[in-house]
């Protein structure tokens, strides 16, 4: 089962292009950021970031997973909302 705080950092880090942007974001600790995404990749089996000092970039792994990970979060939106 996907976490869903963990789905949360990656779209944070999608938008954002940093850990520590990622992290300010969503009033984290930016070693907790990264540590949800390593769990992330574990759990999907696949590197979701190509990381550099620049930043982050996604890999097609991600975009692939992206409309998933958006869909998922719109979901639990809705639910909490009902």
């Amino acid at each position: 089962m996907l976490n869903l705080v963990w789905v949360q950092t990656f779209l944070a880090l999608v938008e954002q292009k940093s850990f520590q942007g990622a992290a300010e974001k969503l009033g984290i600790a930016q070693p907790t950021a990264t540590l949800h995404i390593q769990k992330l990749e574990e759990q999907l089996g696949a590197a979701l970031f190509n990381r550099s000092r620049s930043g982050c970039e996604p890999t097609r792994e991600a975009m692939n997973f992206l409309p998933y990970a958006q869909s998922i979060l719109r979901v639990n939106d809705r639910a909490i909302a009902a």
